[in-house]
């Protein structure tokens, strides 16, 4: 047992320092070292440190049965058995256990995180995850798994793609020092692949999405079955095999269908609507685009307002590539009288752009290069950047500024060969 990371744990969490809970037991040094298990210190002493911090020396949370309480309330969750963990939570609080030993305190937080994660609730399971990394290096194996791996979580959420597919292999980098069951691997895999994907390791996130998919359809888990379907989808359009793409998302959508997941539904028609796009049918593009309208739920949430201004995005981008005006123009209205609700910066510069384009505005040329362009690079948001440099390269060149001109369209074509794998919206 791990006597030295208890007694930090607890100090810590008391507010001691080391020479208050040394004092007239040891000298500080002496601590300093247990604490760091540099040394191993008579039981007499570990008693007289125990008592001073209020904890059971005898007590082992190892096997205590709280843990097993804990591990099938992590499971509720992950599994989004949502009454079922709010029952468990409830029983999990009423024990003191679960919050004066480190060991069980310390998987409650972690678990917690992923708890309010499951409900969107972020900046709560930042908190939890700041007022837990004081103690990460009293950490045994099990705690590290779990805390890269919501770390990694956390990342995804506030978008930091690239950390968070790192920080969830650094997760599975402790899989073969713990037993842990496959609902925990398909998990672990899924999430690989899901942060994989959005930082555009494409070869990464099929080779994870294979192997979730492969334990969901084990356990006939078809929602799962048809979120991994739609990442191999996206995978498979970023490698130009369209057909395998197209086969994954068209799987994706008969088990949505039978399960009468209108969410899954909804993603499908976007994602087969961006493959279309790519391969130039744009009005096959805005039929599924506008499909994927008849299965969006009517919510206040931020995610759903945002994903709508996502598909009237789209919308707006086809029908001004088939040089459909009147329904450009329709969509940008529709676009921003959403934004009057909900504001997001970067779809009104999306409206306004394609508003300006097709009234030939005057101030087109500066307000792309101004604030359009250096916006999105800002965001690194590449696509958009790669986007809007043709379109002001094409301005400047039917301006005859045909230095300025080469200088944008360089720069499209500089980030389009580097980026060249964008493409696909995730859940």
């Amino acid at each position: 047992m791990e006597y030295g990371k208890i007694l930090r744990f607890h100090r810590v969490k008391q507010g001691l320092t080391q020479n208050q809970l040394a004092d007239g037991i040891i000298s500080p040094a002496y601590l300093s070292k247990i604490e760091n298990d540099q040394t191993v210190p008579a039981f007499e002493v570990l008693e007289l440190l125990y008592e001073r911090l209020g904890l059971d020396f005898n007590d082992s949370s190892f096997s205590h049965p709280s843990k097993e309480k804990l591990k099938e309330w992590y499971e509720a969750i992950v599994l989004k058995r949502t009454d079922e963990a709010e029952l468990l939570k409830e029983k999990l609080m009423e024990q003191k256990e679960t919050f004066e030993n480190h060991h069980l305190h310390i998987f409650y937080e972690l678990y917690r995180i992923r708890s309010f994660l499951s409900k969107n609730e972020v900046e709560k399971a930042y908190e939890v995850w700041e007022s837990i990394r004081q103690y990460s290096d009293t950490f045994d194996e099990e705690m590290k798994f779990y805390y890269h791996l919501v770390y990694g979580l956390l990342q995804y959420y506030k978008g930091n793609f690239e950390e968070s597919f790192q920080k969830i292999m650094e997760a599975k980098n402790y899989v073969s020092k713990l037993h842990i069951e496959n609902w925990e691997y398909s998990d672990l895999y899924y999430h690989l692949a899901l942060s994989a994907s959005q930082a555009h390791h494409v070869s990464a996130s099929v080779y994870y999405a294979d192997k979730a998919l492969e334990l969901y359809k084990n356990h006939y888990d078809l929602a799962k079955s048809a979120d991994c379907h739609i990442i191999l989808g996206i995978s498979y359009n970023r490698l130009k095999d369209y057909a395998k793409s197209l086969e994954n998302y068209h799987l994706a959508r008969k088990i949505a269908t039978q399960t009468k997941d209108n969410q899954q539904l909804k993603l499908v028609y976007i994602n087969i609507a961006v493959l279309e796009s790519r391969i130039g049918n744009h009005q096959s593009s805005i039929i599924n685009y506008k499909k994927s309208l008849e299965y969006s739920q009517e919510s206040e949430t931020s995610f759903d307002l945002y994903e709508l201004l996502n598909i009237i995005h789209g919308l707006i981008i086809e029908h001004f590539r088939i040089k459909d005006n009147e329904g450009c123009k329709e969509w940008i209205d529709k676009g921003k009288a959403k934004l009057s609700s909900f504001p997001s910066e970067s779809h009104e510069y999306h409206f306004e752009v394609y508003s300006k384009l097709i009234d030939n505005s005057l101030d087109t040329i500066n307000y792309l290069e101004k604030k359009v362009i250096p916006y999105f690079k800002d965001k690194n948001q590449h696509v958009y950047v790669i986007r809007y440099s043709k379109f002001l390269s094409d301005l400047l060149e039917q301006q005859r500024m045909y230095k300025k001109s080469s200088e944008y369209l360089r720069l499209a074509i500089n980030l389009l060969n580097k980026h060249s794998h964008l493409g696909g919206i995730m859940l």
